[in-house]
């Protein structure tokens, strides 16, 4: 006659449990895998509301030799001869399909059909009532915003129209993007007194640099961790290319930098430099928002839309 089997009490196996989970995490976090944890802190530390999924983990030191390792290069700037504006009327949208993202991008062959408005909202405003507003075909979010309650505010040096609506009160230099006034696409770090003598016709204040003068820009596999992204490019033609990619979803886990870099170089981008991110990141085409952003409040204080 077999003996019966006798049951594990339910406390007993769910102490087992946790002390499975304990193990792991501790495996996950400071075990012999340092990629995860370089992934894991460039991923908390460059997003607005996660950081102390790091700081609650690790030291201040450890935090910052590892941002220190991945940070892109910034002292580059755009050769604007590499650029020759041929123009057109083509119009192109894409999905992307990444290793944890998915995505969009858009061509448009004539960059003078692009440019950069505000929200005119200190509360900021929605990405589809911007174009809107604007009787623009699409367009995608552009600079970060100074005010997370205010978001209509931009952040960082703006110009609009060749005039400055916003500036950096920081000294130093800058990490600028925009198109000067024969629409071309100037990346850069730049001092307060260059960017006055760029000629910009709108430019915005972000990063990082991720292609200059055909090459792109050193950064790590790790650099900014997994996170919604967007970006722009030029190709050596003068067509733009506007990117995206969703992120902090089951189904798209988000993009590094260096995956925004490849999208883009891929793509054709001789120059090219990213955008705000996180729930920021938004893109419509023709009316529709193609994207799915991450978070509820995803108002903007400026837009790079076409026509």
């Amino acid at each position: 006659m077999p003996i019966p089997r006798k049951k594990t009490p339910f406390l007993r196996r769910l102490c087992r449990a946790a002390a499975g989970f304990v193990l792991l995490a501790a495996l996950l976090f400071y075990g012999p895998w340092e990629s995860f944890r370089q992934i894991w802190i460039n991923t908390s530390m460059y997003s607005s509301h996660f950081k102390f999924l790091a700081t609650a983990l690790y030291s201040q030191n450890y935090i910052q030799s590892v941002l220190e390792k991945n940070k892109p290069a910034v002292d580059r700037k755009t050769d604007k001869e590499k650029v020759a504006v041929a123009g057109g009327d083509g119009l192109y949208f894409d999905r992307l399909k990444g290793d944890y993202f998915t995505g969009a991008i858009i061509k448009i062959e004539d960059p003078r059909r692009l440019s950069l408005v505000l929200s005119e909202d200190r509360r900021g405003a929605l990405l589809e009532d911007i174009v809107e507003k604007h009787q623009a075909l699409g367009g995608v979010n552009a600079s970060g915003f100074a005010d997370d309650k205010e978001r209509g505010l931009p952040w960082g040096n703006t110009i609009v129209k060749g005039v400055f609506v916003s500036r950096n009160p920081r000294g130093g230099r800058h990490v600028m993007g925009g198109f000067t006034r024969d629409y071309k696409l100037v990346v850069g770090t730049f001092s307060d007194d260059e960017i006055a003598a760029l000629g910009y016709l709108w430019a915005f204040e972000f990063g990082p640099l991720l292609i200059v003068n055909g090459e792109k820009s050193e950064m790590t596999d790790f650099s900014g961790g997994l996170a919604p992204r967007t970006a722009i490019g030029q190709l050596k033609n003068g067509a733009v290319l506007l990117a995206v990619a969703d992120g902090r979803r089951i189904d798209s886990i988000g993009a590094t930098y260096k995956d925004m870099q490849t999208v883009l170089y891929a793509n054709g981008a001789v120059n090219a430099i990213g955008l705000d991110g996180g729930s920021s990141t938004t893109m419509v085409y023709r009316g529709d928002l193609v994207n799915t952003p991450s978070g509820g409040n995803r108002l903007l204080p400026s837009a790079i839309v076409f026509k």
